[in-house]
């Protein structure tokens, strides 16, 4: 993979190519003001101290932060001393391509939609992370002649793993070992039931039963895992895998049905909420 120099030109190929795009930037044209755009963003600085906004939240940057931002997270990078260049890397990832990515065990967007109360963007990595994070830039960069795809995607997946085990740990804190594997185990098996019965009208009471477990203790048990609402992640779930449908040519009308939604209206409302844009208005961009 091309590793690109300037950060728009990043986020521009990630959206155009639905796949992912690396930046290696050493310095900006000029300063961003507070922006989101449709792709998935994890920022990793080698050198240089600079000011981190995003949405409300304020960080000092050193060399060795990684933050993640989502698609939804407004963000801007402030250089408070120009004359001290700052090199860091930018990874966009567009959000349907890791959902696809992802398995029922195996969540990689979790760093993206995990956002529990006391949240931190920024994790900074030791020095072995650190240079493991830059051993996965070097070695998709690498990849070329025949097989190059395959060995990209994989190398990619691999590097997905790496980062979202740190996030889990980082997210977990102090915990016991044993308070981490059942909260990972079970919040597992809930996600693996809600990605089998998508297309299904889920509710929680539903899924409690399902689980022997009563409807507010799925709830805590669920944010507690996820940093989100059983709700707010089945919607999201609905609304990546309408995407990924409406990407493959399948109509409005047909899609709705095929994510569990009961109503166009419901659909409607909740996609375009989460996207910006309309149901129709997503299709006919992906097929252009």
């Amino acid at each position: 993979m091309k590793v690109l120099t300037s950060y728009s030109d990043g986020i521009d190929h990630c959206m155009a190519s639905r796949y992912f795009s690396i930046a290696h930037l050493h310095k900006e044209s000029g300063v961003l003001s507070m922006h989101s755009h449709r792709c998935h963003e994890f920022n990793f600085s080698i050198s240089g101290e600079r000011t981190f906004l995003i949405d409300d939240k304020n960080y000092r940057v050193d060399p060795g932060s990684l933050f993640m931002i989502n698609s939804h997270e407004k963000h801007q990078v402030l250089q408070m001393d120009t004359s001290i260049p700052h090199e860091r890397y930018a990874i966009f990832i567009d959000p349907s391509y890791l959902q696809s990515i992802s398995t029922e065990l195996t969540d990689l967007t979790y760093c993206f939609t995990h956002r529990p109360d006391k949240f931190s963007h920024r994790i900074a990595l030791n020095q072995g992370q650190q240079r493991r994070f830059i051993y996965y830039i070097n070695k998709l960069s690498a990849q070329e002649g025949f097989g190059q795809d395959i060995e990209e995607r994989s190398v990619f997946a691999e590097f997905m793993i790496f980062l979202t085990k740190i996030t889990i740990d980082a997210s977990f804190g102090d915990e016991s070992q044993d308070q981490r594997q059942y909260f990972n185990s079970k919040v597992a098996d809930i996600i693996t039931y809600i990605h089998h019965n998508i297309d299904s009208p889920l509710s929680i009471g539903e899924i409690a039963a399902h689980f022997y477990l009563s409807s507010s203790y799925l709830c805590r048990l669920f944010k507690k895992g996820t940093g989100t609402t059983i709700n707010s992640y089945i919607t999201s779930r609905r609304i990546e895998l309408a995407q990924t449908l409406l990407s493959g040519g399948y109509s409005v009308n047909e899609v709705y049905g095929m994510c569990g939604f009961n109503d166009y209206s419901n659909f409607f409302k909740a996609f375009t909420k989460k996207t910006g844009i309309s149901p129709k208005k997503y299709a006919q961009n992906s097929l252009s």
